[in-house]
């Protein structure tokens, strides 16, 4: 049963026309036409993929109502979400004091207090215009 299907295995030139008849319109017209669409989409209004672009004003605008929620307004904290923070920095303290090397002069407090004052100018989280770039 198998050796009469062998014949139909074998591309045959009709076949490959077909595929040309289809894969030409495609490649030369619809593929390019849906390409130029989104870039002038892009060009042309600035709130294009603002889920995707960070800093632009619908996103912006978006993080604002959200934070504005009750139940999101701290969600931008750290330490959002713990039931008692002097109790997490009492264990963060002993877990350093623990496995800290010989010698170190570096405290759990000096180290909370200088992360929370972080600078971080290439945070997604900061607005583009507001960001510190390095040349």
């Amino acid at each position: 049963a198998l050796t009469l299907m062998a014949g139909d295995a074998n591309a045959a030139y009709g076949d490959a026309r077909a595929w040309h008849s289809t894969l030409l319109p495609l490649t030369t017209l619809v593929v390019p036409g849906v390409g130029f669409g989104l870039f002038v989409l892009y060009i042309f209004d600035e709130n294009a993929w603002w889920r995707s672009i960070p800093g632009t004003p619908k996103g912006m605008a978006k993080a604002a109502a959200w934070q504005e929620h009750p139940l999101y307004a701290n969600s931008k904290d750290p330490m959002n979400g713990l039931l008692n923070k002097d109790d997490f920095e009492k264990g963060l303290e002993a877990a350093w004091e623990k496995a800290k090397p010989a010698g170190s002069t570096i405290t759990v407090k000096d180290k909370l207090k200088e992360l929370s004052t972080q600078d971080t100018p290439h945070s997604m989280c900061i607005p583009y215009e507001q960001r510190k770039l390095s040349a």
